[in-house]
């Protein structure tokens, strides 16, 4: 590196049965989690078997290479510069390359597409993130798998047999202690599993615009980058949402761009489902000479009968709007109620919080589950559909509008779809979360959904989840001033939904 620090890396060549082949394309991997087996197994070995050389790069400060102590996503921008000029230089690179990887593999790739080298001509980013803020505190509450993922990464070069990504997973009870203590903070700070610099530091920045989150946000290689790009996430994967941003900004600049979504958590989206696709689309730019430009394409999977769908955009510009209203006996129906319909309420107490239940998580029970067990929670208003009478099928991404009020201003909605079949139980279909500013007015609270494809059934009911706060995936809104993840004092808050006159409805985007 230009500063005198050396990264590890090992180069993978591919080994021909007959004289005169040579590598389709050139691969450069650059990511945090070292280069064992496991690793280099989903990342180099398999590529080079299939006439791929790979160049598989450990980030500065892990295992083996120097300027540690690691910083994640600090120094990614220069060091990935460096290194296309170091690889260059040598005598076997063929003059062009592509970028390949999954996760934080895939945020190396923004970094370097921040300055897009000329010589790259693919990249392939698997859930990949460009904004590191918007991980942390993109809804206004702190994401708490950043202490798992601390975890991950405090302890990911002690010995064993143990891939680092799954070491959080057989520590759930100490971080779940690290996670409940209040104020958060020194939960953090205190554990002796956790303790990071980097992890304070992101707990107390929660403003965007702050210097320390500007330098790990790549917003510009959405505008440069010009070479084809193939993008991959999944239902529920923690970056669906930053994932689909990619794909509109850069569809929207008429790039060569791909998207794939599949019915995946975070770790099927870095692409161990899909590695047939992976290949096809890596060996379409291993040839020499121009390539012509492809149309952006999408390739979704809808949920609900379990089918494949190709378009030319995600998400497609003929929806159309079907507005569902909440009533007061816990339906959700087409018509609106009379203006002396009854309010509801709830209230979320944050030293019982309401549980996480599946979902995008980075870490853990994620996915598709059963989520029943909220319509029994007081904590919760669940509103659903008599069964349906024909199918419903959604694409893109569903809003609620509520009338809602609080007896204090410090408070977060949490909001879910969810399927419920003819036994009774329901199943996540998307969700979203956000922190409400203390300050707003009393206008009508709009929140968006995460991104979705799913079909309803004829005969199944579709159900909307009301609660506020989701806990561990997100840090409790304690109900008084201050930094929630510094705050000592907790404070109950009581929701009250105005149903009267169609002032809470849910609106789908339907196909």
């Amino acid at each position: 590196m230009p500063d005198g620090i050396e990264l590890e890396a090992d180069l993978y060549e591919p080994v021909f049965s007959q004289a005169g082949e040579s590598p389709r394309l050139t691969l450069l991997v650059h990511g945090c989690y070292g280069r064992g087996f496991v690793f280099a197994l989903v990342n180099a070995r398999l590529y080079a078997a299939r006439g791929f050389r790979v160049l598989f790069v450990s980030t500065r400060g892990t295992f083996g290479s120097g300027g540690g102590p690691f910083e994640p996503c600090r120094a990614e921008p220069r060091d990935s510069q460096a290194v296309v000029e170091w690889m260059r230089a040598q005598p076997w690179y063929p003059g062009s390359f592509a970028t390949f990887g999954g996760s934080y593999l895939a945020h190396s790739q923004w970094a370097l597409l921040k300055n897009p080298p000329k010589d790259c001509v693919a990249s392939v980013i698997l859930s990949g993130f460009y904004d590191f803020h918007h991980f942390h505190w993109g809804t206004g509450s702190f994401n708490l798998d950043r202490v798992d993922w601390t975890y991950q990464l405090a302890h990911q070069e002690d010995p064993g047999w143990i891939p680092a990504p799954f070491r959080a997973m057989f520590a759930t009870k100490l971080l779940r202690s690290a996670k409940e203590t209040v104020p958060l903070i020194e939960g953090a700070e205190s554990s002796w599993a956790i303790r990071q610099p980097t992890l304070a530091k992101a707990m107390l920045t929660p403003d965007p615009l702050d210097p320390y989150w500007t330098a790990l946000r790549h917003t510009d290689a959405l505008e440069r980058v010009n070479h084809p790009v193939f993008l991959m996430t999944g239902w529920y994967d923690i970056f669906l949402e930053q994932v689909v941003h990619q794909f509109e900004r850069l569809h929207a600049r008429g790039r060569d761009v791909r998207l794939v979504i599949g019915p995946w958590t975070h770790e099927g989206a870095c692409g161990n489902y899909s590695i047939p696709d992976i290949l096809k689309y890596l060996d379409s730019h291993s040839t020499s000479g121009t390539r012509k430009q492809e149309p952006p394409s999408a390739c979704i999977y809808v949920t609900g009968v379990n089918e494949w769908r190709t378009m030319s955009r995600f998400p497609p510009e003929t929806t159309r709007p079907r507005t569902l209203f909440l009533h007061d006996d816990k339906s959700l129906g087409q018509e609106k109620l009379a203006e002396s319909a009854a309010a509801t309420s709830f209230t979320f107490d944050p030293a019982n919080p309401t549980p996480t239940v599946g979902g995008p998580l980075l870490i853990g029970a994620s996915g598709c589950v059963n989520d029943t067990i909220y319509a029994s929670r007081p904590d919760v208003l669940v509103f659903t559909t008599s069964p349906l009478e024909e199918d419903l099928e959604i694409m893109g991404r569903p809003s609620v509008q509520l009338a809602h009020s609080s007896d204090i201003p410090f408070i977060d909605l949490f909001i879910r779809i969810s399927e419920v079949d003819a036994r009774g139980v329901s199943y996540n279909i998307t969700e979203g979360y956000q922190a409400l500013d203390p300050d707003r007015d009393s206008a009508p609270i709009q929140l968006e959904l995460l991104e979705c494809a799913h079909r309803f059934l004829k005969g199944t009911q579709l159900r909307l989840i009301i609660a506020g706060g989701s806990f561990p995936s997100y840090a409790r809104n304690l109900g008084t001033p201050g930094l929630r993840t510094t705050g000592k004092t907790m404070r109950s808050a009581r929701h009250t939904l105005r149903l009267a006159s169609g002032g809470c409805r849910l609106t789908l985007p339907t196909v």
